[in-house]
């Protein structure tokens, strides 16, 4: 079993504690002012860099101060082949928190050593005074220089925000996704919690700390580009995603990038959302080295799109939703049973700016941007999925030698062919790694996770009531059994699972799945049987060993697959105690 070291390591050199300061600016307006104006220039000084054809520009070490209202401020586009150095360089943003740092139709553009983060709370953070479990509420004292902001920077006194939970040493304690609606008190201090859904969590105890977080805005955008080159980065607080990129040609790579909470500070938190958003780019990009943690969401989320049939013309004419080239070759599939309804290549492809548009449900509906002629008759439903060829797909995405931990969700992917998941650690996880496509809803985010290698991973402490590795279907309608198997090519070698107390390894409709080599240990079942365990317990399709504890654990959970081969993983069932 080789698990490399090359596992980036945080860079804190202090324990938490409250009493370290919050990391952020207190500057006078006159002071502000000038970090505003110098930000201004080297925003020029990169635009006019790349105009005059420069190769480098080396931005001085300060700090600069932008307003993360990217439509009025902090946007560059149309960058061409520059390397920017910014070590020792802070990018701050002040509210509106809307997008920070964005790129725009940028070439060949590398950015390293920049950090990148907000002069304001992007959550806040209280203590806990007093946990009633009994009617399901939390008292809670604000901590100073948190109290709760809105994405405007004003103040606000209730509402309902994605809570997160902390010990009273700073470490996170692993809860489901827990919306929670708080109220603060006349004093402007005290705040009652009355968390939804999961309720609260049994570690949770006086003298911990609660988090609540916003849900608006990226740190670092990049839109429409191709090869961009982020290396060195850190960054350490958004009011939403941490990392988004869209559109455009991709193939951006991630190198060593922090996105974490500060260190040597009494900050909980990072991140009001997924952590790393990386969709819709025709090449998938390469994380390697990054550390992914303190987030309100994914950790991390790779997909590209699905197209929709929007109407059909006739049997060879019809629109579109998705992006479309004479030569494509598409591959329709039925949105309810997942079954191939044919494949055809496309003659003519026509954008159809004023194309019909088909409800989705109440809030959302399917645009017909292109009217595509194909070339052969087919019998396509409404809203049956287009698999795109190579376009918005984030085909050939790595993600190699990173560290995503302490968020109580996963790392998530959403489709996307032809990718390598390599050597990672995954740590304190709500889920572990979770392989699907998402059609529920306005969401359309695929293709299929075809040829994908899940190799030579470690997860710890992922998933105490859910899955560890998962492949499961969402097609429109929610999660149901299928005959059809979209999936193909995917294997799953050389992992570790360490004291799994949830079910290790559950697959759906895959026809090609290849799972060798895994090393696997199974928790003790004297502790609480997970509520994904007891479903796999009693299914006679679960492949399970004796162990030394007496009670057989099933470890592997197949359904609807095809071609499968399962070979040389050892099994280890842990006592309890030990």
């Amino acid at each position: 079993m080789k698990i490399d070291t090359q596992i980036p390591t945080t860079l804190a050199t202090k324990p938490w504690s409250v009493d370290l300061p919050t990391g952020r600016p207190q500057w006078t307006e006159a002071e502000a002012k000038l970090l505003r104006a110098q930000g201004q220039a080297v925003l020029q000084q990169i635009r006019d860099a790349s105009l005059a054809g420069q190769p480098q520009l080396v931005i001085a070490p300060r700090d600069y101060l932008f307003n993360a209202d990217w439509s009025k401020q902090s946007t560059l586009a149309e960058l061409t082949d520059l390397e920017i150095i910014a070590e020792g360089v802070t990018f701050w943003f002040e509210p509106p928190m809307i997008d920070a740092l964005r790129f725009e139709d940028c070439r060949n553009v590398t950015v390293r050593g920049l950090t990148i983060d907000y002069t304001q709370p992007c959550w806040f953070q209280a203590r806990v005074t007093e946990v009633d479990r009994e009617a399901n509420t939390i008292r809670a004292s604000v901590m100073p220089d948190y109290e709760p902001i809105n994405a405007q920077g004003e103040s606000e006194r209730a509402g309902e925000r994605a809570f997160m939970f902390y010990q009273a040493d700073g470490s996170f304690i692993n809860h489901r996704h827990t919306p929670t609606k708080w109220e603060l008190a006349e004093d402007g201090v005290s705040m009652l919690c009355q968390p939804g859904r999961f309720g609260i969590p049994t570690a949770l105890q006086a003298g911990d700390y609660v988090v609540g977080s916003l849900r608006a805005g990226v740190a670092l955008r990049t839109m429409d580009c191709a090869n961009m080159r982020y290396e060195a980065m850190n960054i350490w607080s958004s009011s939403g995603i941490a990392v988004y990129e869209g559109r455009g040609e991709g193939g951006h790579v991630y190198q060593n990038i922090r996105a974490t909470r500060r260190p040597d500070t009494n900050r909980l938190h990072a991140f009001g959302a997924d952590i790393f958003h990386l969709a819709g780019a025709d090449r998938g990009p390469t994380l390697d080295g990054c550390e992914l943690a303190y987030g309100s969401d994914d950790s991390l989320n790779i997909h590209g799109n699905f197209g929709r049939v929007v109407d059909a013309v006739d049997a060879t004419h019809v629109y579109l939703q998705g992006a479309y080239s004479v030569g494509d070759t598409l591959e329709f599939r039925d949105p309810a049973s997942l079954e191939l309804l044919g494949i055809a290549q496309v003659l003519q492809a026509q954008e159809t700016p004023d194309g019909p548009s088909l409800a989705i449900n109440e809030t959302y509906s399917a645009k017909g941007e292109y009217l595509v002629a194909l070339d052969q008759p087919l019998e396509l439903p409404a809203l049956s999925m287009v698999v795109m060829d190579g376009k918005q797909s984030a085909a050939g995405f790595v993600v190699r030698n990173c560290w995503m931990h302490d968020n109580f969700q996963r790392a998530l992917i959403n489709g996307s062919p032809g990718g390598l998941i390599e050597n990672n650690l995954f740590e304190n996880l709500g889920y572990g790694l979770c392989i699907q496509f998402e059609t529920w809803g306005p969401w359309m985010e695929g293709p299929f996770a075809r040829d994908l290698v899940v190799r030579g991973n470690r997860f710890q402490a992922c998933a105490p009531e859910e899955v560890v590795i998962a492949v499961t279907m969402f097609p429109a309608g929610g999660a149901k059994q299928w005959d059809a198997m979209p999936v193909t090519n995917l294997t799953i070698e050389d992992n570790v699972i360490d004291a799994a107390s949830g079910f290790p390894i559950k697959i759906r409709n895959v026809d090609g799945l290849h799972i060798r080599g895994n090393q696997i240990e199974l928790a003790p079942l004297s502790e609480a049987i997970p509520r994904a365990d007891w479903r796999a317990l009693k299914d006679p399709s679960c492949i399970w060993s004796q162990g030394s504890v007496g009670t057989p654990r099933r470890w592997l959970d197949l359904r609807d697959c095809a071609n499968v081969t399962v070979q040389k993983n050892e099994l280890i069932h842990s006592r309890s105690g030990e």
